[in-house]
């Protein structure tokens, strides 16, 4: 009965977990991240072509990601009936971003990770006892930063998780001697190198914690609980060379361009991935401290860290923390301190690189969620003893259940409040995104500029907009807006869009923060914000005032019910046959036009005759239900006079006016004065006929 309660417990936990992991992970992916994508496709089309040498896309090496994503992608666009060509015409051929086929390939790699994450919580059921891997699983499921890098074809939450099994594996076979874990840990471990070069970091970390727990811990190997050191040594050295068998053979195997070339494309992976990584900065400038750094130093990744964990890992790996340095018990805490000294080593290996971004330490937070989850349960021990030393009352185990049962949900509500933009967690005891702002570059992501492009879809003709951004070339608005994106000194701009990212990062984008202080004093159309702080600003640029316009005379007419003709300008001068007559009318919208309603400009005799015409869309290209609140629409009309239409000393009426384009029904006409013309015309002037 105990066995198969424990059975259905264990079930029950990895089932919850699985879940958890994979709904975050593929509900709304998303990514201004093109790159991996393009390299996927590229890997299997060099594969299936037998161009073995072309599976390498990149030094990273980004091969796990490329077989899953770009395995997912070709099925997807072949049951679309997408040609080769048009599969490698990327990013145009692709629906932005959020198209299905990145949709569905994000959504591959999410759940690949999402495995992992069940199979690290079998791992730590085994290593630990239910309820600490149960609560570990929770916080490595709802990791915000872990989860923001899921949701998309990149390669940095991939990598994450496959160091952390291979850690796992690694220290399941120094608590059990079973050699099927150390081939596990390799196998793992083969798998982050292909992911992403960093993963180098596990050679050397596998060989300092299967030295430490042979040749330090003094554990009892043979029959007189002792074995030499050079019969130590042998057998670390044993160890070693499976563990570094087994990653290179995956390597190997799993990688065709090593079949064909493996010391050219080792040693282009290490020149220009670690190496350069490791003494080159970053080619942008980044914020950091409140100024635009080259290099953001020794505290950038500690700093990372702390604010990307949560209200309840931080705290928890805090407590973790002061229980491994109590020593208090007879707990065998080798697992705690062996994932602590892989966090603490790979933040300090990170810390020395010249290239630093926050996403290339995320490996470091599944080991973190794993101590913040022991020290929660430490934390909730001592609790509870404190409280039966002050109660007299034994209520331990009700205690620590109580405590971790809150703790979970508590994480969980903190972390699911911002879905889908997890990118924008920062932690709340820090101060959240309030302080974070002016320590670190808000939105990597892009977050928010998707909901902006949305935003601008909704308007009238959003086809015909020009929107001015920072970053023109940011995909999470530029693949979602369908209209036209330019750079943000672009003249022809009707909005300009601002994004926090670009505005903390001045010195990269030349004129944005000197429009984006005109934009908050003119006073921004539309914003959005996560954690109580704006992440884009919207501001209308299109001419709102009459002023600008070379207005002769005003008129202040209304068509319809939502046009205006507020003035025109004239050619001066008398008429003549030789000479054409241009009209600039001048036109004010509320928005809210849904009609397509063309402009009649006529030349009308003494007696009413039509003697010249033009007619069409305002401006030629501005159709009116694309006009925006308030827009002002400068729109020019040019009248060919017929060489023997008019006489000479004759006077001619210029009039205008709109009519449905379908129904040819003109638009009612109410002057300024309250007057309503029966023809539906406004009357400008009359021009007398001059002799050629």
């Amino acid at each position: 009965m105990v066995t198969r309660n424990r059975d259905r417990t264990f079930l029950i936990g990895l089932v919850v977990v699985f879940l958890l992991a994979s709904s975050v992970r593929v509900a709304l992916p998303a990514s201004k991240y093109t790159v991996w994508y393009e390299r996927s496709l590229g890997f299997w089309e060099a594969l299936l072509q037998g161009d073995l040498a072309g599976t390498f896309q990149r030094h990273h090496p980004g091969v796990s990601a490329m077989w899953i994503a770009g395995a997912t992608l070709r099925l997807v666009m072949a049951s679309e009936g997408w040609s080769t060509s048009e599969m490698l015409d990327l990013p145009r051929e692709l629906s932005g971003p959020q198209g299905l086929p990145v949709q569905l390939g994000a959504a591959a790699l999410g759940l690949t990770i999402a495995l992992t994450i069940a199979i690290a919580y079998v791992q730590l059921y085994q290593l630990t006892n239910s309820t600490l891997a149960f609560v570990a699983g929770c916080l490595l499921a709802l990791d915000p930063f872990h989860i923001a890098h899921s949701n998309m074809i990149h390669l940095d939450a991939l990598l994450a998780a496959f160091m952390l099994l291979s850690a796992l594996f690694l220290i399941r076979y120094l608590t059990g001697r079973a050699k099927g874990h150390l081939v596990a840990s390799a196998f793992c471990g083969g798998l982050a190198l292909l992911t992403k070069s960093p993963a180098l970091f596990l050679i050397p970390y596998t060989c300092l914690i299967v030295a430490v727990d042979l040749l330090l811990a003094g554990r009892p190997l043979g029959p007189d609980n002792r074995l030499r050191w050079p019969e130590r040594l042998a057998l670390v050295l044993r160890r070693l060379a499976i563990w570094g068998l087994v990653a290179a053979a995956v390597f190997f195997l799993f990688w065709p361009a090593m079949w064909v070339q493996p010391l050219r494309t080792l040693g282009t992976m290490m020149e220009r991935g670690a190496l350069r990584h490791a003494g080159q900065t970053h080619p942008f400038l980044q914020f950091f401290l409140g100024e635009d750094v080259r290099d953001p130093g020794l505290l950038y990744y500690p700093a990372s860290v702390a604010w990307k964990t949560t209200f309840v890992t931080l705290p928890g790996f805090l407590l973790a923390i002061w229980a491994l340095l109590r020593r208090s018990g007879r707990e065998d805490r080798r697992v705690q301190w062996y994932l602590l000294i892989f966090a603490v080593a790979f933040l300090v290996q990170m810390s020395l690189g010249a290239k630093k971004l926050s996403r290339y330490i995320l490996p470091v937070f599944p080991a973190l969620d794993v101590l913040a989850a022991w020290g929660l349960l430490q934390g909730a021990r001592a609790g509870s003893r404190v409280l039966s030393r002050l109660t007299n009352v034994q209520a331990g185990r009700a205690v620590v259940t109580a405590a971790l049962a809150l703790a979970v949900p508590v994480h969980a509500v903190d972390v699911l409040s911002h879905h889908p933009y997890y990118g924008t967690h920062y932690n709340r005891l820090l101060g959240g995104s309030r302080v974070a702002q002016h320590v670190f570059q808000l939105g990597d992501q892009g977050e928010g500029l998707d909901m902006a492009a949305r935003f601008l879809n909704a308007k009238p003709g959003p086809g015909f907009l020009t929107a001015g951004v920072c970053d023109p070339g940011n995909l999470m608005f530029r693949e979602n807006f369908v209209g036209v994106s330019k750079p943000i000194n672009h003249p022809d701009a009707d909005y300009r869009v601002f994004y926090i990212n670009d505005v903390q990062r001045a010195a990269r984008f030349e004129h944005c923060t000197e429009y984006w202080r005109e934009c908050l004093e003119q006073g921004p159309v539309w914003t959005t914000s996560f954690g109580r702080v704006p992440y884009v600003w919207i501001c209308a640029t299109y001419p709102q005032d009459i002023g600008s316009s070379a207005v002769d005379r005003r008129v202040d007419a209304q068509l319809g019910e939502h046009i205006e003709l507020l003035g025109y300008a004239m050619d001066s001068g008398g008429l003549a046959s030789t000479d054409g007559l241009t009209v600039t009318l001048v036109w004010r919208s509320d928005g809210d036009v849904v009609g397509d309603n063309h402009v009649f400009v006529h030349l009308l005799g003494e007696q009413g005759e039509l003697v010249a015409q033009h007619d069409g869309v305002p401006r030629s290209d501005r159709p009116t239900w694309s006009w925006q609140d308030g827009e002002v629409v400068v729109d020019s009309h040019r009248l060919e006079i017929p060489q023997e239409g008019i006489a000479t000393g004759a006077s001619y009426t210029v009039t205008v006016g709109m009519y449905d384009h379908a129904t040819k029904a003109r638009l009612q006409v109410a002057m300024r004065d309250g007057a309503r013309p029966a023809d539906n015309r406004i009357r400008l002037e009359s021009v007398r006929a001059t002799s050629p």
